[in-house]
């Protein structure tokens, strides 16, 4: 069983160069689009050769939960593998930007350990003998390892968000408070100067040559 996961790993690696070879060197899309749809049909050929292994009566080993577990992986992450490359190969082997964010990674890896231990469960279902199959039952519990360790990473970009976040400017002493403790500007003269009366008109109160005008 282990040599076929290995066959099979490589035999993906073989597709994937020679799908974007021809599609980057021959331009021949279709025949790179056809190379490329067969990836999916080797995980296909693992899946029943571990069937067709169960049911012939023997006993689980880690092996027959490595292959449930390179299934599970090939179904989530295979497709942006594929895409990781092509655009790794278009952009004249230059590393494409990140698209995927801590979170949606490590929720990406929880949804293939699950899908992992589906198969895994359905191959106890099948075989119904829990003393062939308390390897996978061990293999689950270990495998439970990489999602748990992989909970650090945005665990740990959550916290550094949150405490690398700059502080909001300081708000306004609430003693001071625009336009209603400011002082009002008046727009008259002082009250300890006089009026000096609008223009044109006498004072009464001057005094010309000691007498005041009439």
């Amino acid at each position: 069983m282990l040599w076929l996961i290995i066959a099979v790993e490589a035999g993906f690696w073989i597709l994937l160069a020679a799908g974007l070879s021809v599609r980057y060197g021959l331009r021949l899309r279709r025949t790179s689009w056809a190379l490329l749809a067969l990836t999916p049909v080797l995980d296909v050929v693992l899946l029943v050769a571990a069937v067709i292994d169960m049911r012939s009566g023997t006993v689980a080993t880690w092996q027959h939960g490595l292959a449930g577990a390179y299934i599970a992986y090939s179904v989530v992450f295979g497709h942006r593998t594929i895409k990781w490359a092509d655009e790794f190969v278009a952009r004249g082997f230059k590393k494409p930007p990140k698209s995927l964010g801590e979170w949606a990674l490590w929720f990406r890896i929880a949804g293939a350990y699950t899908i992992m231990c589906l198969l895994l469960f359905a191959a106890v279902v099948m075989v119904g003998d829990p003393s062939r199959t308390a390897a996978l039952t061990g293999f689950m519990l270990n495998a439970l390892k990489v999602p748990l360790i992989a909970l650090i990473w945005p665990v740990a970009d959550s916290v550094g968000r949150q405490f690398g976040r700059k502080p909001d400017a300081d708000p306004p002493s609430p003693h001071v408070r625009t336009g209603v403790d400011a002082p009002a500007q008046r727009s008259g003269p002082s009250p300890h100067e006089p009026d000096p009366g609008p223009p044109g008109r006498p004072d009464p109160d001057r005094t010309v040559d000691g007498q005041r005008d009439r």
